[in-house]
């Protein structure tokens, strides 16, 4: 009899609980949700979210406000993020920085345990080129002195251990060479120290590098991706898969929400932001900022895979590199 009731309660408590979920959901939102994006304002990953939750508020029924928690390299972020109740009023931007976190192992949090994709928005292609004035001229010239004299071409980056960092590492890897990474503060620094001479190669998105191809001060030699890019300024630049490298990180901007959240809720948000990626003022923001080059558009099922790829690969490259904290 005791069993029994107790078996009864159970049953019960299950019942109330997903009752409320869906009366939770039904209710959802009641207020203001939180955009939480782990840089400061200002940069690339702040605009994109400021657009997208700014188009995103009127399919959700609610304001989406941004809050900037840049520091620790996107920990502080996350944290913030994660100490928030699993309700559906915090909705956490990331980029690949976070996936570097956690194969790096630099934060108590784990990333991919605590969260949920809810989908991934847009992708950034990764070009390398050298200066204009460079002896190199094309990536067999690069590979074939950087082969020769190890180490000796510099390639700069943003940040030590970051993503600038793998994809410069990962891609030597891949195509059996070793040059030396060096970091700066910040774009405006890297882009002056490549045209000051300081640099052998140059890294960087393709709306960023733009600027440099078109001004004449860099020659791009390779694209990382699949195909050849559809820029009229571009077009003769081979990728890198097609010159035989299997590499093609770039960058990519997603969200993801606390592991918990309830499944309606977390359906409502998913529905909102599609209907805002699939929205024209969307579709005008990739095209300005040339994001719409190659699909960047995951799904959460395709998010959360290629999220564990990533992981798998970032792990190994900064485990040779020695990056990755005991």
């Amino acid at each position: 009899m005791r069993l029994r009731n107790v078996i009864t309660a159970g049953a019960i408590g299950v019942f109330l609980a997903a009752m409320a979920g869906g009366a939770f959901a039904q209710n959802y939102p009641r207020r203001a949700v939180e955009m939480v994006v782990p840089f400061g304002a200002g940069g690339a990953s702040d605009i994109f979210a400021r657009q997208f939750s700014e188009i995103s508020s009127k399919y959700l029924g609610a304001p989406i406000t941004v809050v900037n928690k840049g520091g620790a390299g996107t920990i502080e972020g996350m944290v913030y993020a994660y100490s928030a109740p699993a309700d559906g009023y915090t909705i956490l931007e990331i980029t690949p920085s976070l996936p570097i976190v956690e194969a790096r192992n630099s934060s108590s949090v784990k990333f991919r345990a605590e969260f949920e994709p809810i989908m991934r928005v847009q992708a950034d292609v990764q070009l390398f080129g050298v200066p204009k004035d460079s002896p190199i001229k094309s990536l067999d010239d690069l590979i074939a002195f950087a082969k020769a004299n190890p180490k000796k071409l510099k390639i700069g980056g943003i940040s030590p251990g970051a993503l600038d960092d793998y994809i410069a590492n990962g891609f030597a890897k891949a195509a059996g060479f070793q040059w030396s990474y060096v970091p700066y503060k910040g774009a405006s620094v890297l882009k002056a120290a490549v045209l000051g001479g300081e640099l052998d190669v140059y890294q960087d998105k393709v709306i960023s590098f733009m600027s440099l191809v078109e001004s004449g001060d860099v020659r791009p030699l390779v694209v990382l991706a699949d195909k050849r890019l559809d820029v009229p300024q571009l077009k003769d630049v081979p990728s890198s898969v097609e010159k035989g490298i299997n590499f093609t990180q770039g960058s990519w901007r997603g969200f993801v929400v606390k592991k918990g959240t309830p499944a309606d809720v977390k359906k409502i948000i998913i529905d909102a932001f599609q209907k805002a990626y699939d929205d024209p003022a969307y579709k005008e923001v990739e095209k300005q900022q040339m994001t719409d080059i190659l699909p960047g558009y995951l799904n959460a099922d395709e998010f959360r895979k290629s999220l564990d790829a990533e992981v798998e690969n970032f792990s190994a490259v900064f485990t040779e590199l020695g990056l990755v904290k005991k």
